[in-house]
């Protein structure tokens, strides 16, 4: 596997820390997430485009949003513990 400068695994050093933050920060996969689109279930994850892939219920659309752009599934959300 080459980077851009074209040397061998060179960039790997610097990507592998992106990488355990996402995987941190991110729901997992199975998990159930409100989307835009719509709560579905996630699939898949993008580290590269800082996404996750998630198939929509109902429609069984698959889409990928940004990270940030997704929400626990609103059961989850009001079973939290309260402040």
């Amino acid at each position: 596997m080459q980077g851009a400068c074209g040397r061998l695994m060179c960039c790997l050093k610097y990507e592998h820390p992106l990488y355990q933050d996402f995987i941190r920060k991110a729901p997992k996969v199975g998990s159930r997430v409100r989307t835009p689109e719509g709560e579905g279930r996630v699939i898949a994850h993008s580290v590269p485009s800082d996404s996750v892939v998630v198939r929509v219920d109902g429609t069984g659309e698959v889409t990928r949003c940004p990270q940030a752009d997704v929400c626990p599934a609103r059961r989850a959300y009001e079973s939290r513990p309260k402040d």
